[in-house]
């Protein structure tokens, strides 16, 4: 089979328009609501790393996960690709002793990344950079390890992302990436097998796990988003409101048909 013939190698339409503004609207108005952080930590309880303040499905078992997959340490680099607001980065270079290098495209979220660094690392052991999930503009061979937690799905093209780690990535290094798998083609961020798109890259697949009670705790924050609405709306505005409410009530209901996992792979070497 031809590689761009590979189901869900290139991105369907998504349930919202993504963007860079879309995201530097997110880590700008929304990241400052005071309730929907306190919403988000009600949703995910225990599991949820209040300091790391993320989005999606990072979990304290997830960066567990990623601490054991990515095997790095002092005197390695990891890249984060899609960092955001820096958060799981940052608390994996800490946790790990490594040195890192987040991307992510929106000029927001790296300007607040950069300001977060010095709450978890010294200030020459991270920084960030505006790049994208294609085209990071890193050199060749420059990490020990890749890291992209909740973003890969956004890719236009997901064999041109999954190639830009390959790229980066020195021999032997690892990868640990969170996506869903979705069987039904007229879904959002439908890919219904991660596996041939990661061999079609370069990558060779080590492990697949479920993340665990994600469906529950997801959907559990989108109806508290819901509950909240008008709150939410005042603290963050109307457009920021209306983006969260319309991923609530467009990504709520087809999370049972989502398997939310947590992938490692790696460039043979």
């Amino acid at each position: 089979m031809d590689d761009d013939s590979l189901p869900g190698a290139f991105s369907g339409r998504p349930p919202r328009p993504i963007s860079p503004a879309t995201f530097d609207q997110a880590y700008g108005a929304t990241a400052h609501s005071e309730l929907v952080w306190r919403l988000a930590a009600q949703a995910y309880g225990e599991d949820y790393p209040s300091e790391v303040q993320p989005w999606g499905m990072t979990t304290f078992w997830v960066l567990g996960r990623c601490v054991s997959g990515l095997r790095v340490g002092p005197g390695h680099l990891l890249v984060d690709l899609a960092c955001g607001r820096g958060g799981p980065g940052l608390w994996l270079a800490r946790a790990t002793g490594a040195d890192l290098i987040g991307i992510d495209w929106s000029p927001v979220g790296v300007e607040t990344a950069s300001a977060r660094a010095s709450n978890f690392v010294p200030a020459d052991r991270a920084r960030f950079m505006v790049g994208d999930l294609a085209a990071s503009g890193l050199p060749d061979g420059s990490a020990d390890a890749v890291v992209c937690l909740d973003s890969i799905f956004f890719a236009a093209d997901r064999i041109a992302a999954l190639r830009e780690v390959h790229r980066l990535l020195r021999p032997a290094g690892r990868y640990v990436f969170t996506a869903p798998e979705v069987q039904t083609p007229t879904q959002p961020f439908h890919v219904p097998d991660w596996a041939p798109l990661l061999e079609a890259a370069g990558l060779q697949l080590e492990n697949k796990e479920v993340v665990p009670h994600q469906a529950e705790q997801l959907g559990r924050m989108y109806q508290l988003w819901l509950e909240h609405l008008d709150a939410i709306r005042a603290e963050v505005g109307g457009a920021a409101a209306t983006r969260l409410e319309a991923e609530a009530r467009g990504v709520g209901p087809i999370l049972k048909n989502r398997k939310p996992l947590l992938i490692v792979a790696r460039r043979p070497g």
